[in-house]
């Protein structure tokens, strides 16, 4: 009896052993061999090495929860998941290739790298594994079939950097805050997912919806973005203007194309939005501010065209400065040559704070009419490369304009305010004439308007006038003073100012009425051996006006010539006049107006 019970209680310590072994088994050797198992299968998949902390498994829901995952060279890994959860098909267990129902992310990372011949790291991931499997498949299905297939992806709290080595310093970018809802993933099938997603950007928000694909890199995508900066793009668009952005945000409404979606790079057409946008040359000068910009149906393919229907600035600001040297901010932003041209590949990219989250990608409008010259002029598409600008039409509101020739001591300071006026019909591929006029008020309410046209043709050519009323003087005393060597006590003019720019040579009528001039002291009598003051005098007697027309004829080579007999026809026919009509005034002129000459 005791013996019977004995050999009982061995076979329960038995069962209870095996038991245990099974626990041990399921609780550490099948996480660890299924861990060993999914590395496996991912990395020959993928085509790159992929390492998990921890894999564990529910069988009855056919439903796997890792940690630690990394896809890429373990130092560099392109894809970084702390944790997720992975649903599997049943079919996995017998089919070639993984499918998956449903993959959900936690705080994943994805390191985008855009390589200096321009592709994508990513867009290796599935290249050598969706090859390998279709080797020598005996069935049309098989050799169509994909190796990776995901029914449903999510992502939450993620992290998008993107480092573009086409660019000098290998800038980057960063969007936080990453929520993606991706549907219908096939790995080597060609065809791009589809879903939606969201990001923080630029301390702005980015909404985008559509169609996305790694292999190859593809989107197509309607974006909307809310106060995204603009200062971080600065590395992208300096590869084609020389200057630095600084401030500003702006908010996009539109479809933005990339990869094999689009021709270009990047392609986008929609609504942009610019608020507090600041601009300076690259030595530090202030060069473009805006407080506000709206434009309407715009067409863009990087490296190919822009194309604005219409433009809206509010409170835009240029700066225009003469270094001390006689360096000209503006020729230095906007006259860089074709040898500093942006690179075919990279000059645009979503945008971003420190932060960005857009790929970049390979862009371009899709649109079948880019290459249209829609202004029916003579068309010049055929022109060799380059970036083609039209602009249908651009209102200016409560704008500015400053300029500073800091060759002269004090500076000369002229400053435009309250400008208001449009341009009309700007296409650099068409020989159509653009038209512009802009009005407003020198900063002592003097009035001013500029007005003309320019056409783009092999040649440029181009009118302008600039007409003012009771300008001071005062303003120009350190040219008068430097080149004739006299200080202006008072005095005013009205200018008439016409240039006219053709084949090269530039023609100008300059009307200019000179009200109640009064030279001061001569500051240096080494400047001029000519009695300014006496003549001065004689040509404006008693009325206190000169009236005098200046031809100027000029060359792009700076060959110049005043054709001085006009000048001094009129000043004789003047003067005659004012002897004339007030002998008295003209006499004292002569004898009492240059006393330091006499």
């Amino acid at each position: 009896m005791f013996r019977n019970a004995g050999s009982g209680n061995g076979r329960w310590a038995v069962v209870f052993g095996l038991v245990v072994l099974l626990l041990f088994a399921a609780i550490v050797i099948t996480p660890w061999a299924l861990t060993q198992w999914a590395e496996s299968r991912f990395t020959r998949t993928l085509g790159a090495p992929v390492h998990l902390e921890r894999i564990t498994l529910n069988p009855f829901t056919a439903t796997a929860r890792f940690s630690g995952l990394d896809i890429g060279e373990p130092r560099t890994p392109m894809i970084t998941v702390p944790s997720g959860e992975v649903m599997f098909a049943w079919s996995t267990l017998w089919q070639s290739g993984i499918q998956v129902r449903q993959v959900r992310l936690e705080a994943p990372r994805l390191h985008l790298v855009s390589r200096a011949d321009g592709s994508l790291n990513v867009a290796t991931l599935g290249s050598e594994g969706a090859a390998g499997s279709s080797g020598s498949a005996s069935s049309q299905a098989d050799s169509e079939a994909s190796p990776l297939t995901i029914a449903r992806l999510e992502a939450h709290g993620g992290r998008i950097d993107w480092q573009d080595r086409r660019t000098p310093e290998n800038a980057s970018l960063r969007a936080s805050d990453v929520e993606v809802t991706l549907h219908d993933y096939r790995l080597g099938s060609g065809r791009p997912m589809h879903g939606q997603a969201t990001a923080t950007l630029g301390g702005g928000t980015v909404d985008l919806e559509g169609a996305f694909g790694i292999q190859p890199f593809t989107g197509d995508l309607a974006v909307t973005t809310q106060q995204v900066a603009a200062a971080p793009l600065d590395p992208w668009l300096t590869a084609a203007v020389p200057a630095r952005i600084d401030a500003g945000r702006f908010d996009l409404d539109g479809r933005l194309r990339f990869g094999a979606a689009s021709e270009a790079l990047i392609a986008y057409r929609g609504q942009v939005a610019l608020t507090g946008f600041e601009t300076h040359a690259p030595q530090g000068q202030p060069l473009f501010s805006l407080a506000q910009g709206r434009f309407e149906k715009v067409d863009f393919a990087s490296g190919k065209q822009l194309r604005v229907a219409s433009a809206t600035l509010t409170g835009p600001k240029l700066t225009a400065q003469l270094g001390e040297s006689g360096q000209f901010n503006l020729a230095e932003a906007l006259g860089r040559g074709q040898d500093d041209a942006p690179r075919a590949g990279g000059d645009e990219t979503g945008s971003g704070g420190a932060e960005a989250g857009s790929s970049g990608g390979d862009d371009t409008d899709s649109g079948g009419d880019n290459g249209a010259d829609e202004n029916g002029g003579r068309g010049r598409e055929g022109q060799g490369g380059g970036l083609s600008v039209a602009l249908d039409h651009l209102g200016i509101e409560q704008g500015e304009f400053d300029f500073e020739d800091r060759r002269m001591s004090p500076t000369v300071a002229l400053d435009i305010d309250e400008l208001e006026g449009e341009l009309n019909g700007l296409d650099s591929r068409s020989d159509a004439p653009v038209s512009y006029r802009f009005d407003g008020m020198e900063s002592d309410g003097t009035p001013v308007m500029i007005e003309g046209e320019a056409s783009f043709g092999d040649s440029l050519e181009a009118r302008l006038r600039l007409t003012t009323e009771r300008l001071a003087l005062s303003e120009f005393a350190p040219y008068i003073r430097r080149f004739a060597g006299y200080r202006i006590d008072s005095g005013s003019a009205d200018l008439d100012l016409n240039y006219q720019l053709r084949d090269g040579a530039l023609t100008a009528r300059n009307h200019i009425i000179i009200k109640q001039l009064d030279l001061g002291e001569q500051t240096d009598q080494d400047e001029t051996s000519l009695p300014l003051k006496k003549l001065v005098g004689l040509l404006q007697a008693e009325s206190g006006v000169i009236d005098l027309d200046i031809p100027i004829e000029t060359t792009v080579d700076g060959d110049t010539q005043v054709d001085m007999s006009v000048v001094i026809w009129q000043a004789i026919r003047e003067s005659l006049a004012n002897l004339l009509t007030s002998p008295v005034d003209s006499l004292q002129a002569l004898i009492g107006g240059d006393n330091s000459a006499d």
